[in-house]
C-alpha cells in the first residue's frame, strides 16, 4: 500500500510531465486533464500558429480540430473537413501497400479511376518512394510514412489543415521539399493550423498565433505577439 508521500511524489513527477493539470475523478482514480477552457474561432482561410511548452496540449487540440479525438465536455463546431497531418497518427489500415493506399485516397477524393497512374508516378516522384510504394505501410520507416502521408494529404484540395511540423524534426527532405509544396498547398487552399517551435517556419506561413500553456489558451493574437507571449512563459 502507498503512503501519502508516495502518492504526492508520483502527483509531482506526472503532473510535471502532463502541464500540471493531473486530477482524481469520482472512482479516485487519477486522470490527465489535457485541455481546459478553451473559446476561439478560426475563420475560413486564417494561417493559425500554434504555439506552447512540449505536454502545453497542442497535439491534443490537433487532434480535436480534426475530429481525430472527441471532446470530453463542451463542443466544437466545423464548417467542413479539417485534414490531419500529426505526428503518429495514420489514416488508413498499415497492412496496405502505399499503392492500395494511395489509389484508395485517389478515388475517395476524385470519384474515379481515371488518372491515377499519372497521379501514382507524380507522387512516387514526389516522396522518392520508388518501389516500396508496392510493399505494407507496416514496413515503412517514420520518414517514409510522413512522405507518404504527406504526399497525399497534399495533393488534394482541402477546406483545412492540422498540421504538426514536429514529425519531420531532423528530416531535411521535410525541411526542404515539404515546405515548398505547403507553400503551393497554402496558396491554393490556405487554411491552416500549424504546431511547431520553429519560428521561421510559423512566420512564413501564419499570421495569427494562439499560445497555449498547462492546456489552457493563455493568448490569441498577431503572431508577433503570440511569439513575445509564448517567449515570455518559457523557462
Amino acid at each position: 500500500m502507498e503512503g501519502v508521500g508516495s502518492r504526492s511524489l508520483k502527483s509531482a513527477l506526472v503532473g510535471g510531465l502532463t502541464g500540471g493539470l493531473l486530477n482524481r475523478n469520482r472512482v479516485g482514480t487519477l486522470a490527465v486533464q489535457a485541455l481546459s477552457d478553451l473559446n476561439f474561432t478560426i475563420n475560413k482561410g486564417e494561417r493559425v500558429a500554434l504555439l506552447g511548452h512540449n505536454g502545453a496540449g497542442k497535439s491534443t487540440l490537433l487532434r480535436l480540430l480534426s475530429d481525430v479525438y472527441a471532446p470530453s465536455r463542451g463542443r466544437i463546431c466545423r464548417y467542413g473537413h479539417v485534414a490531419p497531418l500529426i505526428n503518429k497518427s495514420y489514416w488508413v489500415d498499415t497492412d496496405l501497400s502505399g499503392r492500395h493506399a494511395a489509389r484508395a485516397q485517389y478515388l475517395l477524393n476524385c470519384n474515379t479511376i481515371k488518372g491515377f497512374d499519372s497521379f501514382l508516378k507524380e507522387l512516387v516522384a514526389f516522396t522518392e518512394l520508388a518501389d516500396f510504394i508496392h510493399l505494407p505501410i507496416r514496413t515503412y520507416s517514420d520518414g517514409m510514412k510522413t512522405r507518404l502521408q504527406f504526399g497525399l494529404l497534399t495533393a488534394f484540395r482541402y477546406e483545412a489543415l492540422a498540421l504538426d511540423e514536429g514529425l519531420g524534426t531532423g528530416d531535411q527532405w521535410f525541411l526542404s521539399r515539404a515546405r515548398a509544396r505547403l507553400s503551393q498547398f497554402l496558396g491554393e487552399v490556405g487554411t491552416l493550423i500549424l504546431a511547431s517551435h520553429n519560428i521561421d517556419l510559423l512566420s512564413q506561413f501564419c499570421r495569427r498565433g494562439l499560445v497555449l500553456q498547462h492546456g489552457r489558451l493563455v493568448f490569441d493574437g498577431p503572431l508577433d505577439e503570440a511569439f513575445a507571449n509564448y517567449k515570455q512563459g518559457l523557462p
